[in-house]
C-alpha cells in the first residue's frame, strides 16, 4: 500500500533518483547531492514529503520545502512537487498536499515557479490562489545590449534623496548594521538563520547583499547577483528585506552600481510593492505591451520574456521575491 510521510535523511538518495527519472534528466537536484542537502536538509532534518510504496519503496510522489523560520508556525516556500499514476489509482498530488497541511504546522505556504496550467490543481490546496511576479528593470545609460535586447530605450529620472547603498559582505555586517527589528516586520517573515545560510552561504552562487542608508538608518536590505553572458553582465535583485518605502529613494545609486559593475540593465521579479515606489526609484515595469526583452533564462541563456506565477494560501499584504523557494539556483552541476 502506498504511504504518505516525512522523508528521512537515507531516503535522500531515492529521492534524487526520482528527481532525475522523473522530472528531468540530469536535473542538478537528481544528480548533486551537495544542492539537494543545501536546500532541504538542517540538522537531519530532511523537508521533502514522499509517497512510497511500503511492500517495495518504490516513490510514486514527492513534495519539496522550504521553512523560511526556524521558530513554530513557519511560512514555506514549496518546490518540485511530482506524482506518478500508481496501481491504487489515487491523486497522490492532492494527498500529499492535504498531508502537507495537516501535518506541517505552517503557517502560510507560498510556491513561486508554478505552471499556470496547473492552477486549478493548485487551487485545491487550502483554497490557495495563483498570481505572478511583477517584472522590472532600469537600463544602464548609453551602453550596447547584448543580453537583453532593447527595442524601445527609456530611462526613467529619478532624485537624489540622500540614501545610499552599503555593501554587506559578511552575516555578521548584515546583524549589526541592519535594524533587525525592522526586518522581523516582513511578510513573510525570513529568520536571521534563513538568511545567513539562503545568501551568506551558497555553495556555488556569490550574492551581493546591500544596506539601504536612510536618513533615519538602515531600516532595509536586499540581495543580488550577477548574471554573465559572454562579456556582457546584468545585476539581479533576487529578495527584499525591510520598508517598501526605502526603494524609492535607491535609483540614484543604482546608476552608480550599474556604471561602477558595467551591468547593461538591473532587475527585479517582485510581488506586493506599489509600482509607484518602483516608479520613484527608476524602474520599468515591463508589460505585454513592452517591445524589450528583458530575459529571465541564464543556464542555459535564452533571450526571451517569462512571467514567474506564484501561489499562496494567504496573499493579504504578502510579498513575494524571485529569491523564494528554488526559482533562483543553478540548473547544472
Amino acid at each position: 500500500m502506498i504511504q504518505i510521510r516525512q522523508a528521512v535523511y537515507k531516503d535522500i538518495p531515492r529521492i534524487m533518483n526520482f528527481i532525475d527519472e522523473h522530472w528531468k534528466k540530469g536535473h542538478i537536484m537528481g544528480n548533486d547531492r551537495t544542492m539537494f542537502e543545501f536546500q532541504h536538509v538542517r540538522d537531519g532534518e530532511v523537508f521533502y514529503i514522499i509517497a512510497e510504496d511500503d511492500m517495495d519503496g518504490k516513490i510514486y510522489g514527492a513534495m519539496g520545502y522550504i521553512p523560511m523560520m526556524e521558530q513554530e508556525w513557519p511560512c514555506m516556500s514549496t518546490v518540485m512537487v511530482r506524482s506518478l499514476k500508481n496501481p491504487e489509482g489515487r491523486m497522490l498530488g492532492e494527498e500529499i498536499a492535504r498531508y502537507f497541511e495537516k501535518n506541517m504546522q505552517c503557517y502560510n505556504l507560498i510556491s513561486v515557479g508554478v505552471e499556470k496550467r496547473y492552477a486549478r490543481t493548485i487551487k485545491a490546496l487550502g483554497e490557495a490562489t495563483v498570481d505572478k511576479l511583477y517584472h522590472y528593470y532600469r537600463l544602464g545609460k548609453e551602453r550596447e545590449f547584448r543580453i537583453a535586447q532593447i527595442n524601445h530605450y527609456e530611462v526613467v529620472s529619478v532624485q537624489n534623496t540622500g540614501s545610499k547603498l552599503k555593501p554587506l559582505p559578511e552575516f555578521s555586517d548584515f546583524v549589526n548594521q541592519v535594524d533587525l527589528e525592522e526586518i522581523y516586520k516582513d511578510y513573510p517573515r525570513r529568520s536571521p538563520a534563513y538568511i545567513e545560510h539562503r545568501y551568506y552561504e551558497h555553495p556555488y552562487f556569490n550574492y551581493k547583499l546591500w544596506g539601504i542608508q536612510s536618513k533615519d538608518g538602515m531600516k532595509s536590505a536586499f540581495a543580488s547577483r550577477e548574471e554573465v553572458v559572454g562579456e556582457a553582465k546584468i545585476l539581479r535583485i533576487v529578495d527584499f528585506f525591510g520598508r517598501d518605502d526605502d526603494l524609492a529613494g535607491i535609483g540614484c545609486e543604482l546608476d552608480r552600481i550599474l556604471l561602477e559593475g558595467e551591468y547593461e540593465y538591473v532587475d527585479f521579479y517582485c510581488y506586493g510593492i506599489d509600482e509607484e515606489i518602483m516608479k520613484k526609484a527608476g524602474f520599468l515595469l515591463k508589460t505585454d505591451n513592452d517591445s524589450n526583452i528583458i530575459p529571465n533564462y541564464f543556464d542555459p541563456f535564452e533571450q526571451k520574456n517569462v512571467e514567474i506565477y506564484f501561489c499562496t494560501w494567504f496573499k493579504e499584504n504578502i510579498h513575494v521575491y524571485r529569491g523564494f523557494g528554488d526559482q533562483d539556483r543553478p540548473n547544472h552541476v
